[in-house]
């Protein structure tokens, strides 16, 4: 039941909702404003490859990014490009993997070379975003390590209070066996 104070509220608003036939107004001039100049965004295609490279490296089996995550290794090893850099910690990342290591990721976005002949904004941008979003896969991966041992622990808790339960429950019947003749 609605309340008699807001009975007024109300009505107002379903007033304001109702349509109305009155005559159609003439629509207002459109407001002139000075042309401002914007120069053409011009799509860096280095983050282009890179966005393209975690679709697809996201998508491949664990042998096969085993195989990637090697092939990267070597090339970073050789020719350690800022593109490169990114890669690697991109395959670092990738979790349920034999070399997922978040840390290692995470040091390779933070050192980043500070004059390399490839850098560009966009770039460093990219690697402080995705580093970010490491730091932040590093906090889930030990708020669920310490879930875990929590569980572990109230696992054990359990199983003690059980075994004392059965306990107590077979001095019950060994003591009720024992009055009976």
């Amino acid at each position: 039941m609605i309340k008699k104070q807001y009975t007024p509220i109300i009505a107002l608003l379903l007033g304001a909702c109702t349509a109305t036939t009155s005559a159609p107004q003439p629509s207002p001039q459109p407001v002139r404003t000075p042309a401002v100049y914007c120069a053409p965004v011009k799509e860096n295609p280095k983050l282009g490859e890179i966005v393209r490279y975690y679709s697809r490296i996201s998508a491949l089996t664990l042998p096969d990014a085993a195989n990637e995550y090697n092939a990267v290794s070597r090339n970073f090893s050789k020719n350690p490009n800022n593109i490169e850099r990114i890669k690697l910690a991109m395959l670092l990342s990738l979790p349920n993997t034999a070399f997922h290591n978040t840390a290692a990721a995470l040091d390779l976005l933070e050192t980043w070379p500070d004059q390399p002949a490839d850098s560009s904004s966009e770039l460093r941008d990219l690697a402080r975003l995705f580093g970010a979003l490491l730091v932040q896969q590093r906090q889930a991966e030990e708020t669920v390590s310490d879930l875990g041992k929590s569980l572990a622990n109230e696992k054990m808790h359990s199983k003690s209070l059980q075994g004392k339960i059965d306990a107590i429950k077979a001095f019950e019947i060994n003591q009720t066996h024992r009055d009976q003749p």
